[in-house]
């Protein structure tokens, strides 16, 4: 029986059977809950912010599960798993592949490639401006937490507060001024990356809408 947990931005996925495997998927790679401190890839996959850690491993499990399979099927052998997308029950897909690409070697990898609640195929720069959106989010999030009740998405308040003396120093004021840089040079449409967010306030503000 498979199974996967979550350590740190990580989900490690145990694979057992005849032929046991060790695969993990990247959180930060892959979950836009979890991207605020990614690097990006030259293409990219999030899972929105409504996919939960709970969901995703147990769709995590799902592949396991579905790897073993194919393990057996195979007569324990596991080339044919290189390169091969599997559905889970959300009809959401996953790849398995080797995490240095080689075809030779072991499958270690796996990470979401579409369908419901997934942003596919992003393009780089899309990525950094989702990647910053969430870096704005936490931000903010930090300073409630600190009892901060200022109304940062107020446009107008935003920029009352970035004009105060030692405004440009404050956490939220330099998130969202590096987010506005890279949303300039992202795509024009808004869509996929509200969506994968759910924060179309902070798009808002971003755009000085």
């Amino acid at each position: 029986m498979a199974t996967a947990t979550i350590t740190g931005n990580v989900v490690n996925l145990s694979v057992e059977g005849a032929t046991p495997l060790q695969l993990s998927m990247s959180l930060q790679r892959h979950s836009y809950r979890h991207c605020a401190n990614s690097a990006s890839g030259a293409l990219n996959s999030l899972l929105h912010s409504s996919v939960e850690d709970a969901t995703i491993i147990a769709e995590a499990a799902e592949v396991g599960e579905q790897v073993e399979g194919l393990l057996l099927k195979a007569g324990g052998k596991w080339a044919s798993l290189f390169g091969k997308t599997l559905t889970v029950g959300s009809r959401r897909t996953y790849l398995v592949d080797n995490s240095a690409l080689n075809p030779n070697g072991s499958p270690n990898h796996f990470f979401v490639t579409g369908g419901d609640g997934v942003w596919a195929k992003i393009p780089q720069l899309d990525y950094v401006a989702a990647r910053d959106v969430r870096r704005v989010e936490e931000a903010i999030d930090t300073r409630q937490q600190r009892k901060d009740k200022y109304d940062y998405l107020d446009p107008k308040k935003f920029a009352a507060k970035q004009s105060e003396p030692g405004g440009g120093d404050n956490p939220v004021v330099l998130a969202v001024v590096a987010a506005r840089v890279s949303l300039g040079q992202a795509a024009g449409d808004d869509t996929a990356l509200i969506a994968t967010s759910g924060r179309k306030d902070i798009v808002d503000l971003l755009r000085n809408r």
